[in-house]
């Protein structure tokens, strides 16, 4: 196995705007250079400001919060110490993009922006482990990657899946927003290409019997161990005693625009201190493990970069009783279940929201108890 880490040298930044992922991907990117020298800290508004500068005047183009041509023209334009260059890369081909990052991540060892869920939403690339090293010529197997994701707004998140989970989830099709980069894959790398493509793993998430919640923390447990996550610095409190596992999740993975019946389904097991509990009752997580809910394969596991509380379900009836005013008997045949799509309600799958059927309605609440009329997609590169 060949691994690249750069997350110790890219600090986590959450988006402080809605509609800033891209001003707190291009600030993790700018401060994250190699050379410690090198790194420069610039304010998310500043970068915002330079990146409407950057954006596309193309009519077509229209509503991108940041487009790739604002990301890329942004940090080519921060004081870049000589021989840096950012330039932007689109390709139908996923995987030949894929080896694109993949290669000179590993050459140059700067972190990598990408555009993820169909171009809804700007990440940071920071890490990765293939089956042979990505040097020219060569066609290696993404077995991990690791991001850095500026959601949730002002906590953001470390996390590190599968290879199949990357495909699967982040990367699960290509740009569906009309204008210059439909149909594509997008990323903004630092330099130049070289050809080749990544291959990697499918695996199926559907099935017909879900696990048992003490399944799904038995299975996370198993992961922890397996895999070492303990031994990585950002996964490291998962060592200590003193956190424990949490009330396991049941999340239903539905991709954008699909009407299949039978839909991925994942356990969210969060681990948090046993001494650190919220005002309202409930315990804090820190570290979340993702599992398949049907057959217990690892997903991902990301890190806060703060504690965080999730909503219970009994919270979620109340703010939807709250606006709403139902009956009693209305509240109480009420179906409420977590739910999982890229959206303008979250684009991270360690922070679920809530979909809530009451009479002939369906509405959405969020992890801060906001609610939603309708599931609406996000602004391109929000």
């Amino acid at each position: 196995m060949f691994t690249k880490d750069l997350s110790g040298n890219v600090p986590l930044y959450g988006q402080e705007q809605c509609i800033w992922c891209g001003a707190a991907s291009a600030q993790m990117a700018r401060n994250g250079y190699p050379n410690p020298a090198d790194r420069l800290f610039y304010t998310q508004l500043s970068l915002w400001n330079t990146i409407q500068v950057h954006n596309s005047t193309a009519p077509a183009d229209s509503g991108w919060a940041t487009d790739p041509h604002g990301l890329t023209g942004c940090l080519q334009s921060l004081s870049n110490p000589p021989g840096v260059h950012w330039v932007e890369f689109s390709n139908s081909s996923r995987d030949a993009l894929l080896f694109t990052i993949l290669y000179w991540m590993n050459r140059r060892e700067f972190p990598t922006p990408v555009l993820v869920n169909q171009g809804g939403h700007w990440i940071v690339i920071v890490g990765f482990v293939t089956d042979v090293e990505p040097l020219a010529g060569t066609s290696p197997t993404l077995q991990w990657i690791t991001v850095h994701d500026p959601e949730p707004h002002n906590v953001g998140t470390a996390t590190t899946q599968s290879g199949a989970q990357w495909v699967s989830g982040y990367w699960n099709g290509s740009i569906v927003y009309s204008g210059t980069w439909l149909n594509k894959y997008v990323a903004v790398v630092e330099p130049p290409i070289e050809q080749g493509r990544v291959r990697v793993k499918r695996v199926t998430r559907t099935g017909t019997k879900l696990l048992s919640p003490s399944q799904a923390i038995e299975a996370a447990r198993k992961w922890v161990k397996e895999l070492k996550l303990a031994e990585q610095s950002r996964y490291s409190l998962l060592s200590r005693r003193d956190v424990q596992p949490l009330e396991p999740m049941l999340v239903q993975d539905q991709p954008p625009r699909s009407r299949a019946r039978n839909v991925p389904h994942y356990y969210i097991v969060p681990f948090g201190f046993t001494q650190e509990v919220h005002e309202r009752g409930s315990g804090l997580a820190r570290v979340c493990v993702l599992v398949n809910a049907y057959t217990g394969a690892f997903e991902e596991v990301t890190a806060f970069g703060s504690a965080i509380r999730y909503l219970p379900r009994e919270e979620a009836l109340g703010v939807v009783a709250a606006a709403l005013h139902p009956s009693p008997e209305e509240l109480r045949r009420a179906e409420a279940g977590l739910m999982f799509q890229p959206s303008d309600i979250t684009h991270v799958r360690t922070y679920p929201f809530w979909r809530v059927r009451i009479g002939r309605r369906t509405v959405y609440v969020d992890q801060l108890g906001q609610l939603y009329g309708k599931l609406l997609p996000s602004i391109p590169g929000d």
